[in-house]
């Protein structure tokens, strides 16, 4: 499973704080983009169902706007009978709300379609997403937890609910969740940065080295990745290792602002 249409992509809280001595951590990783699959198709038949599956096509369509995607979505809603169509509307219609930032409106939707496919892992793990944003976290992780319950082979699942652990300060059991997303996508670096972070978080920054390393031989050109290691090397008195990071992570991207900070602080 994949990324699909793309929902919220703003950072979260919880990295070190931002002090003129203490290097800082960047940003959690943005959360995973909320994903819908369109799989389900409509019956066919007359007229009827020729213009609900009309619908469908605009309220999948990325490329049209936004407004007229919601626009053909609710009216899909309310004009089909068919409970697995709804249930994907209700689904598109709430990242598009998630995208726009009213993540009310798609928790409302995303809920919508779990009474109608309660099966259905996607929802449950959309609306965590949405809980995530909302800074309810326990909701969030009752999500997906029940994501997981439905497929437990998605890594996704677990790298987000780790965010949500972490973001409660449950360093432990955010660990036990990334590790569990590496295992099963050793090939993406996302739970690992994040393992990191979490390690970091909990002062275990010898371990966050590591998985910074791992996680930049999958993604060499993050320079986000950099600056975490450098930060961590920084606190652990290794400052030429730090410097090398940070002077990498601007390489890359010369406006990162806290790689250049983290130079600042080490005498440029």
């Amino acid at each position: 499973m994949r990324h699909g249409t793309r929902a919220v992509t703003r950072g979260a809280s919880g990295t070190l704080g931002r002090t003129p001595v203490e290097p800082v951590f960047p940003a959690f990783r943005p959360l995973l983009p909320a994903i819908v699959l369109c799989i389900i198709g409509l019956r066919s038949g007359g007229a009827g169902a020729q213009t609900a599956a009309e619908l469908l096509e605009s309220c999948r369509n990325e490329a049209q706007a936004s407004a007229g995607r919601i626009e053909a979505c609710t009216r899909l809603i309310g004009t089909t009978d068919d409970e697995g169509v709804r249930a994907e509307a209700h689904l598109q219609r709430g990242v598009l709300h998630e995208l726009g930032g009213k993540s009310d409106a798609a928790v409302a939707d995303y809920s919508a379609a779990i009474k109608l496919r309660p099966a259905s892992a996607l929802g449950y793990f959309n609306r965590g997403n949405a809980y995530t944003e909302l800074g309810q976290l326990d909701l969030a992780i009752a999500d997906y937890t029940e994501a997981i319950k439905l497929d437990p082979k998605e890594p996704d699942f677990f790298n987000n609910r780790g965010r949500a652990h972490d973001s409660k300060g449950q360093h432990d059991l955010a660990i036990a969740d990334y590790t569990e997303a590496i295992r099963l996508d050793g090939a993406n670096a996302r739970p690992l940065y994040n393992r990191g972070v979490s390690y970091a978080n909990k002062g275990d920054y010898r371990r966050a080295v590591a998985d910074f390393g791992l996680a930049i031989k999958i993604a060499p050109d993050d320079p986000d990745i950099y600056v975490a290691r450098g930060a961590a090397y920084e606190v652990l008195g290794e400052m030429g290792a730090a410097r090398v990071d940070f002077s990498k992570a601007l390489e890359i991207d010369r406006d990162h602002e806290d790689a250049r900070e983290g130079l600042n602080r080490l005498g440029g």
